[in-house]
């Protein structure tokens, strides 16, 4: 079952629409869902919240759910004779693309790709053991989860794929909620509970660098073939 996810968050070469740009995405999400280890698919419009580390700026997000390894799945993806079958339109070279193979941090529940999701890419400070942040960070997002809008989490290892280099930091980490609630709400929500909860947070958290994007879905999730299918 789908543990970990491939993450392309894009934003299209300026003369080119929204509209155009969604029709040719559409259909190259079924392109890359034949492949091995591409399980299902869901496209998002994105807004940044806060944070200038990638992928902050981009405009749109294609979630892949992933079955077995990421590297299995990127090496699919990146085969000579897979882009050759593709149909890409010839301004697809000016598309600006970052993009991350997610690892599961041993989540207890699958990742659901929802109708809103909110993301959060943070790294650990300088000196900090990483097994500590992940441990740590584990209990935090289920704090954050035990707040109104926010209905689940997941949280990943991030391995980059695709990255502007002139991006100020790397993220290392990903926290995944599933929300139900708009981007106000949710914020005040958050911001409500970190006076609560701050006194209780260790000495080395200062999540103010980190970048945080809000995700609404542009379309339905849309599952690939069975594997092994022709």
């Amino acid at each position: 079952m789908p543990e970990n996810l491939h993450l392309v968050f894009s934003t299209p070469p300026a003369h080119v629409s929204d509209e155009e740009y969604n029709r040719w995405y559409d259909v190259h999400l079924g392109e890359i869902l034949v492949l091995p280890g591409f399980a299902a698919a869901r496209r998002y419009r994105l807004q940044t919240v806060k944070g200038e580390w990638t992928p902050s700026a981009h405009r749109y997000l294609a979630a892949y759910e992933l079955t077995g390894e990421p590297k299995k799945a990127m090496a699919e993806l990146r085969r000579k004779d897979v882009s050759s079958r593709m149909h890409l339109p010839e301004w697809f070279p000016q598309i600006t693309f970052a993009s991350f193979a997610c690892y599961s941090h041993g989540n207890p529940t699958e990742p659901h790709l929802a109708e809103h999701l909110y993301l959060v890419f943070s790294a650990p400070p300088a000196g900090l053991d990483n097994s500590e942040f992940v441990c740590w960070y584990r209990g935090h997002a289920d704090e954050n989860t035990s707040v109104a809008g926010f209905v689940a989490n997941w949280r990943f290892r991030l391995e980059p794929e695709v990255i502007d280099a002139s991006s100020p930091h790397l993220a290392t980490h990903l926290a995944l909620y599933e929300v139900e609630r708009d981007l106000a709400a949710l914020r005040a929500n958050l911001e409500a509970a970190a006076e609560v909860n701050k006194a209780g947070w260790p000495s080395w958290f200062d999540p103010t660098p980190w970048t945080a994007l809000d995700a609404n879905a542009i379309g339905d999730r849309v599952s690939g073939p069975p594997q092994g299918a022709v």
